[in-house]
């Protein structure tokens, strides 16, 4: 059984009504469980993405432009398979 902790919240009224009127008594801490978890996941995202948009300038200021990585891998999976090929 999972832990459970009451707390207290604040909703504008008509957004209560609409929960009151759409979803089942015994259902509404569920619904707003989910609704947190899917809006704590969706900024974490916002956040993981702004970090590595950071982290993607510090690079093109540390290195300037790179070529795309997907020619790159193509370029070695080429060079890989000339290898194979020449040993046999």
């Amino acid at each position: 059984m999972q832990h459970v902790t009451r707390v207290t919240i604040a909703l504008p009224r008509e957004l209560w009504e609409n929960v009151k009127n759409t979803v089942p008594a015994g259902k509404r801490s569920g619904l707003v469980a989910q609704a947190l978890e899917h809006e704590l996941r969706r900024r974490k995202r916002v956040e993981q993405f702004e970090n590595l948009r950071k982290h993607q300038k510090t690079m093109l200021d540390k290195y300037g432009d790179l070529p795309e990585s997907a020619i790159e891998i193509e370029q070695m999976r080429q060079e890989h398979d000339d290898e194979q090929s020449s040993l046999h």
